[in-house]
């Protein structure tokens, strides 16, 4: 998930994916502790894991370099899919025990056909898709656009026509997941080609504009009770899906543009795929933990902030523990 293509990183990048990762963090945080999330879903979840994406479709590659599918696909492999081996692999057992009601065999088989992860296993194909499509057309935005629309319209089509078993039965590798992700990486890519646009959005006055559009789309889904979930693909509207999700990541990414250096922020966006394999264990632990030593929920939400601060300060800890494991390896 890291800028390969280019030497130096842009810190708003890093910034943006921090603040992603931290408010995942958060969701189930609350998701364990509370037994529900107490911020609705909807009002920032999506918007947040979409972000990702996008980020990955601006880093996609450097437009003043040659554009190499073998290497980009190679990157995506070391990057990507062999960390998912790696981490998956390792917490399977944890995970298994944890779970009373999943066997070793059914985590294992979760790990082999990408659901042990589905974020990150969506990504990896989203990314090996998108790169003969940009090899091939790279330079002419508006056929890779319609390439990468296509696939989209398709999943909107499908999700209406099959039924929810085979609907899930056929999402091998989350390739449903990732075929939605498609525009948003696209939305990415393009941003990078016209940095004019990137300094466009980071205006007050785009800002407030795009806020309030969100804010229109927010009132919208909430009132009429709309789902708009990635994982498990819940979606009422595909077209409130694809203009929450680009609206959502340009605020984001506006408003980790204007904020100050946060190298802590930045670190865990550098670093924000380890978080994203622990992001569920640690959360999990942490308030279990709370509770059994008597301190429980109980509606008390500042409650659930210390055992945010507490999840992220450990997962922090683990994810430098493991970053420098690896680096020992290398």
């Amino acid at each position: 998930m890291d800028d390969i293509a280019t030497p130096t990183r842009l810190t708003w990048a890093d910034r943006a994916r921090g603040l992603c990762m931290m408010a995942i963090l958060l969701f189930h945080t609350e998701k364990y502790y509370a037994g529900e999330e107490i911020i609705p879903y909807a009002f920032y979840v999506n918007n947040v894991l979409i972000t990702f994406f996008f980020i990955s479709g601006y880093l996609f590659n450097n437009p003043e370099k040659a554009f190499s599918v073998r290497h980009k696909l190679l990157s995506v492999l070391r990057g990507i899919i062999l960390p998912y081996f790696i981490f998956t692999a390792v917490i399977a057992l944890p995970k298994a025990l944890v779970h009373d009601d999943t066997t070793l065999i059914d985590t294992y088989t979760d790990v082999l056909t990408g659901h042990a992860s589905w974020f990150v296993a969506a990504l990896a194909v989203a990314e090996v898709v998108f790169a003969p499509l940009v090899n091939k057309w790279g330079g002419r935005m508006m056929i890779l656009g319609v390439w990468c629309a296509l696939p989209y319209l398709i999943m909107a089509i499908a999700y209406h026509l099959l039924d929810n078993d085979r609907w899930s039965a056929t999402n091998f590798w989350c390739w449903h997941n990732a075929l939605l992700m498609m525009p948003f990486i696209f939305t990415g890519f393009v941003f990078r080609r016209h940095k004019e646009w990137m300094h466009l959005i980071q205006r007050p006055s785009t800002i407030l504009l795009l806020v309030t559009i969100e804010a229109v789309i927010k009132c919208t889904v909430w009132k009429q009770s709309l789902l708009l979930t990635c994982q498990p693909i819940h979606v009422d509207s595909f077209i409130l899906f694809f203009a929450d999700g680009i609206i959502g990541s340009l605020i984001i990414i506006s408003i980790c543009h204007h904020l100050p250096r946060l190298r802590w922020m930045e670190w865990t966006g550098k670093h924000s795929l380890i978080y994203y394999f622990i992001c569920g264990g640690v959360p999990l632990l942490v308030t279990r933990c709370l509770t059994i030593c008597g301190y429980p929920y109980h509606n008390n939400y500042y409650m659930v902030i210390v055992a945010f601060m507490l999840v992220y300060v450990i997962s922090t800890i683990l994810s430098f523990f493991i970053l420098l494991i690896f680096q020992k390896r290398k």
